[in-house]
């Protein structure tokens, strides 16, 4: 068991004064068979009405509501997390199967199909493990694609960005997830940290006898005690980090400091 000491601040700075302003933070690490949080502290201003939930993928949410002028919004958390890089069972509800199918974002099109059967007709395919054929996708993806900043964004489609050659671990992770998902391989999105990063990551979980298995295409190897989870979904979406609305506010400028170094035993 590896201890990691993190700490994650996004803040939002508006040009005018933003008013009645409802969000939803999905930002705080939670204890499951992967790790355990302790000494977790959690700071958000505004922090009028706030509520602790969950979501739909048992993800940890804050809703809250900032309802007068505010030109500055931010949430700090930090804490520790002991790690056991034990990979998280499966419910035996059928959830799964949620996540066999592809999403707008992890949709195949046609550059991203062609390589699949480019792939599928390879003869070094692995037969009958989810895992091994993940790892497979994962490998060829990372001599075809290139981690450059700037040129895709939040929105942009696993295909869009297999078309560009270039994207972030965001797109690393959604050209996986189209991939596997073509193959009929149930996989999750997640999204969290990792030590040496300085930003949030995004990695792949995969589901093989009843565990879901990790890896992270962006390094091209397999997930270890080095990462902290913060949420899973389907794709980037399920995990958005900051969702909001609020009226005035003018333009914004966003800021997210995140550090992960490891803690003393």
């Amino acid at each position: 068991m590896r201890r990691l000491r993190y700490y994650y601040k996004m803040q939002m700075l508006f040009e005018l004064p933003a008013n009645d302003h409802h969000f939803t933070l999905r930002c705080f690490p939670s204890s499951d068979g992967w790790q355990k949080i302790c000494c977790e502290k959690v700071q958000i201003y505004p922090n009028y009405f706030i509520c602790n939930q969950t979501d739909s993928f048992s993800n940890r949410c804050v809703y809250g509501k900032a309802l007068l002028p505010h030109n500055y919004f931010a949430v700090e958390t930090s804490g520790v997390a002991e790690v056991s890089g034990v990979n998280p069972l499966a419910l035996n509800d059928g959830m799964e199967a949620v996540f066999k199918y592809p999403t707008k974002l992890t949709q195949c099109g046609g550059a991203l199909s062609a390589f699949y059967e480019k792939l599928m007709e390879d003869p070094c395919m692995p037969g009958n493990s989810n895992f091994a054929r993940a790892e497979f996708f994962m490998e060829h993806l990372s001599r075809t694609f290139t981690y450059v900043q700037g040129v895709t964004g939040v929105f942009t489609t696993a295909e869009e960005a297999f078309r560009l050659c270039q994207g972030v671990c965001q797109d690393y992770a959604h050209i996986l997830l189209a991939l596997c998902r073509k193959n009929r391989i149930p996989c999750k999105y997640v999204a969290g940290m990792m030590i040496g990063e300085g930003a949030t990551h995004a990695w792949v979980e995969v589901f093989e006898d009843g565990k879901w298995l990790s890896l992270d295409p962006t390094h091209n190897r397999r997930v270890d005690d080095t990462y902290i989870v913060i949420s899973r979904g389907r794709d980037a979406q399920d995990c958005s980090i900051n969702q909001g609305v609020f009226t005035g506010g003018g333009s914004q400028k966003q800021e997210v400091h995140v550090c992960v170094e490891e803690a003393e035993k």
